[in-house]
């Protein structure tokens, strides 16, 4: 009998198991064909209007081509954009949004390049003007018009010199950086990739979908070696006309420098001292005062480039324009 029962025992084992497969399986069929859909979905952290509107507001595709220059129709788009901003305007930013001239063309493309050279340019003028106002502090009443000038132009392609050198070195460092990262990725991919993962997975990023987005990306060598520069090293390319833009720095810290001090020396020879301020005299006067209501203008320039009280920003530099003329007082 042993022998038997043992068969029997195997028998019910066996018809238990076919049970148990039966009603998985017609668990596994009752279920929708798409698992994901019956599973509860995790909740979304809300988003704010200005991220809701950067992930909605463009619909570039790989077909289109972004042109150079910026459309005088999509400048004026993007100022109203912007006021509707600053207005906290729903409905006119709406509007406006909606008189997309092409999809790829959301407001702002494009701008950044044109901002970043104003406040280029701005810092240079403003570098000459501050110099004026400390060498009239300091020296104005002791030395010559013309020792003066020639001081002024000395620290002015002093300065000219040292940003021509850093920049220099600058693209030098970057370059070699960037035929590193070129190298890397010819040699090892897939250390490569597993780096941005993990950077894009501390920013945020589920590791699934940085994976995803990297291996897209990786598919295109010269963009993501610019992807790497820039997400690992916060490293940016020099700009084509780097040698351009360095001469013209120059020109606006020697300009902003002279101009000041050689007008002040033209109307004192022509008016001589004044006699209601007997310790000023009109050189002095008129230097410090044009340089420091240049700096008024310029620090209203640059913001309104940026949208930016203008008030505010033009007192703020007038300010800086009197205290680079308190601190030689002071000091020497």
């Amino acid at each position: 009998q042993s022998p038997d029962r043992a068969r029997a025992k195997t028998a019910l084992a066996a018809s238990e198991d076919a049970l148990s497969t039966s009603s998985v399986t017609r668990g596994r069929t009752s279920q929708p064909r798409n698992p994901s859909s019956a599973l509860p979905r995790p909740r979304e952290a809300p988003q704010s209007p200005g991220r809701a509107k950067q992930l909605s507001g463009s619909n570039m595709t790989a077909q289109q081509t972004p042109r150079a220059a910026i459309s005088p129709a999509l400048k004026q788009r993007a100022s109203e954009t912007r006021s509707a901003f600053a207005n906290q305007d729903a409905a006119a930013s709406k509007q406006a949004h909606d008189e997309t001239i092409r999809d790829w063309e959301e407001d702002g493309h494009g701008e950044g390049d044109a901002a970043v050279e104003v406040y280029r340019r701005v810092d240079a003028l403003q570098a000459g003007l501050c110099l004026a106002i400390l060498l009239e502090s300091a020296f104005g009443s002791s030395l010559e018009r013309k020792k003066l000038v020639a001081i002024g132009l000395s620290l002015a392609t002093a300065h000219a010199l040292r940003e021509w050198t850093t920049q220099t070195w600058y693209a030098r460092h970057y370059y070699r950086e960037r035929q590193r990262e070129e190298w890397e990725l010819e040699n090892y991919a897939q250390g490569e990739r597993a780096e941005m993962v993990g950077l894009w997975c501390y920013k945020g990023l589920t590791k699934p979908d940085a994976e995803r987005c990297i291996d897209l990306l990786a598919s295109y060598k010269k963009f993501f070696v610019d992807l790497m520069m820039t997400e690992e090293l916060r490293m940016f390319a020099p700009p084509s006309d780097a040698g351009y833009r360095r001469i013209t720095g120059a020109l606006l810290v020697a300009m902003g420098c002279v101009l000041p001090l050689l007008l002040g020396g033209v109307l004192d020879h022509m008016y001589g001292s004044l006699n209601s301020f007997p310790r000023a005299s009109c050189s002095h006067l008129v230097t410090c005062g044009s340089a420091t209501s240049a700096l008024a203008f310029t620090g209203a320039w640059r913001a309104s480039t940026s949208r930016l009280p203008e008030q505010r920003h033009a007192l703020e530099a007038a300010m800086l324009g009197a205290a680079c003329y308190v601190v030689p007082r002071l000091l020497l």
